[in-house]
Formats: structure tokens, sequence, C-alpha cells
């Protein structure tokens, strides 16, 4: 059985480019513009903090062996023990606590198809962008290389639309995956027009558009901080040390329910 999460990410206005000069989110929906020549520079992490993990909806399956729920506990416990470093923990509201993520293999290589489609305007440039935020993360704490194919088995597809259904949102991507967490396949879908009378997204915001949706597609939630690539209005154009620290925790730990009683 499988289930699929979708995030819908960055409905950016650029009207606030527009404003800013050169200044534009990451991913989906509108946000005053970051500093000027500064995409990256995330705050200092706030304090640790322990706090609980969201509860889960369902209870663990009777006759869940005692060590499985000790390893549970484990995990649950180790989210909880990085507090604000990380936001690994909005992961769980939405999969009802189960940690979501590709599996480990003895490869590690996630393969990416671009579907182009020369009838969009400016596809090439599209493409060209898209490529540029999935280079955002050719150096990532899951130790995968994104490897560009064009075969249609590809782990990651990326495709593009006149616009998305709702207005302002540029970006979203939809992760399938199995009741033991590991990630199936992921399809992106990057907008080229905000609304039917906007003008064609500028390069800069597709770029941080398509960087935070790489990020949802090696597995990262949305955080909940301004100043990191992964916040659903971010303005930031590559991973900040705080979605680099989530991410890396996110392969520490292993995929599925962590559900306990």
């Amino acid at each position: 059985m499988d289930q699929r999460l979708t995030v819908a990410s960055f409905a950016l206005l650029v009207t606030l480019v527009v404003a800013g000069g050169a200044s534009r989110r990451a991913s989906e929906r509108p946000v005053p513009p970051p500093p000027a020549g500064d995409s990256t520079a995330p705050a200092p992490p706030a304090a640790r903090q322990i706090g609980p993990l969201p509860e889960a909806i369902n209870a663990p399956p009777l006759g869940t062996p005692a060590i499985e729920l000790q390893a549970r506990l484990a995990t649950r416990r180790r989210i909880e023990r990085e507090g604000r470093r990380v936001y690994l923990d909005s992961m769980f509201a939405a999969s009802d606590s189960t940690v979501i993520r590709w599996e480990d293999r003895q490869r590690r290589v996630l393969t990416v198809r671009f579907a182009t489609d020369s009838m969009l305007p400016d596809w090439e440039g599209a493409l060209a962008d898209a490529r540029a935020g999935m280079a955002a993360w050719s150096s990532n704490e899951a130790g995968y290389e994104l490897q560009e194919t064009t075969d249609s088995t590809a782990d990651i597809t990326v495709s593009w639309s006149p616009m998305l259904g709702v207005p302002s949102q540029l970006g979203i991507t939809g992760v399938r995956w199995g009741s033991d967490g590991v990630v199936q396949s992921v399809t992106m879908s990057l907008a080229l027009r905000q609304n039917p009378d906007s003008l064609v997204v500028p390069a800069a915001i597709r770029r941080r558009v398509a960087a935070h949706e790489f990020g949802h597609a090696l597995g990262l939630p949305h955080s909940d901080r301004e100043d990191d690539l992964m916040y659903h209005t971010s303005p930031v154009g590559s991973p900040s040390r705080r979605d680099r620290a989530t991410l890396q925790l996110l392969y520490a730990v292993t995929p599925g329910p962590i559900r306990t009683p």
C-alpha cells in the first residue's frame, strides 16, 4: 500500500520581486525580499529546546513487537533532543508520525528526468533554471547524487505547466511512499506564470522555486523559519545550515512509523 504526500511549495508574488530589485523567495508563496546579495546566510540556530513531537493520529497496531516500539521511542527521543536546530517534527503532522525518506541504497544516486515541452514559453530557460535549482543540492547531507536521465522510470520527474491550480503557486511536489516510510517516486510541477495575466516568472524566482522543490524531493518538509530555504515562502535561494542539519538527521534515522503507545 502506498500513500501520497503532496507538498505545495512556493507561491510567490512577482510583485515582491519587482519591488525588491532582485529578491524573491525560494519556493512558493508571497514573501518579503531577502537582503540583497545574500541567498544563503541563515541566522544562527536557536538554542536547543526539547519538546514532544506531535501525537500520532493512530496508535501502533496491536501486537507490534516490544523491540520495535523501543526503537521507535529511541527515534522520537533523538529527534526531540535536536530541538529547534532542526524542523523534522513538521513532517509528522502530515504523515501520522512516519519518517519518510528514500531508502539506503548501495549506489547513492537519485535519477531526475526533466519532461520538457517545446510548446511552452521559454522552456529552455525554465529547464536551465530547474537544473540550477537541482545544483543547489549537488552536495547534500542525504548523501545522494542527483543525476539527470531521460529514462521514464526516473526517481524524480520534473514537468512544467503554464500555471498551477492555485493563484501565485509556482511549484508543487508530490511524494509517493509506502507504509514502511520509503519514498517510491517523486513528481514535481513548476509553473511558468503566476496567473493568466502575469508575465513569465523571472529566472531568479524559478531557480529558487526549483531549489525549494528539490529539497522536498529529497524528503525535507516545510520549515517554520523564514531564513531556511524550506520555509514555505522563503526568500532564500540555497540550503541553510538548519536545512542541512534537518536533512542529515532525516537520513540518520530509520524510515517508517514512529508511533508509540
